[in-house]
């Protein structure tokens, strides 16, 4: 009897560690899982803070925050460029891009101008890239114009990512022959508390002496 007892609760103490270690195992996956999603969705955030920089740069005049959104090998293509009488133009390099964003570098100002929406953004699973895309729409005196934003971004460490590949089709566009102006540029540092730059997501700092 002492025999089958000791057996038996050999037994049941077997059964409990290897459910205590089946439950572990599940729980380090599941564990592990939620760090992998959080660290995507963290990375997309950071992925949005470049296309922001790049968007507000361009409408505000700090040329140089546009150039470090770009990679150094980066690959830009304008397909149907307004004003190059529907050429495609293609550049590669960050010394090739710098002279088709020369306007942009300016006194800062508040005045808009790129309109963005429908942003979709990828992070791979590894994250070392991100795909976006994007419907923007321009405007400015006497007109406007529209089309897609598509690219590749790549993360380069410690909270960066650079376009790798980025495509700006325009698809659409007109102007008016008459226009009225009701408002001009203000500046940025009259007013905006960052200059004119974009409110850039940070992750927050655990408190390790709490």
């Amino acid at each position: 009897m002492t025999r089958l007892m000791t057996g038996t609760l050999a037994a049941l103490i077997l059964g409990a560690t290897s459910a205590c270690t089946a439950t572990g195992d599940a729980q380090t996956a599941e564990l592990e899982e939620l760090r992998s999603r959080l660290a995507r969705l963290e990375a997309k955030e950071e992925v949005l803070n470049t296309f922001n920089q790049y968007l507000y740069s361009m409408d505000t005049g700090h040329g140089d925050d546009i150039f470090t959104t770009f990679c150094a090998d980066a690959i830009l293509d304008v397909p149907n460029f307004p004003g190059a009488g529907g050429d495609d133009l293609h550049f590669e390099g960050i010394d090739a891009i710098r002279p088709l964003y020369k306007p942009y570098n300016r006194e800062p100002r508040i005045g808009g101008g790129h309109h963005s929406s429908n942003i979709a953004v990828n992070v791979h699973p590894d994250l070392a890239r991100a795909d976006l895309s994007a419907y923007f729409m321009t405007s400015g005196a006497g007109g406007v114009q529209g089309g897609r934003y598509e690219g590749i971004l790549r993360n380069e460490g410690q909270g960066r990512w650079c376009w790798e590949r980025f495509i700006i089709t325009s698809g659409w566009g007109f102007r008016a022959k008459d226009v009225t102006r009701i408002s001009e540029p203000v500046p940025a540092e009259k007013f905006s508390p960052w200059n004119g730059r974009p409110a850039l997501y940070q992750p927050a700092v655990r408190n390790e002496a709490r």
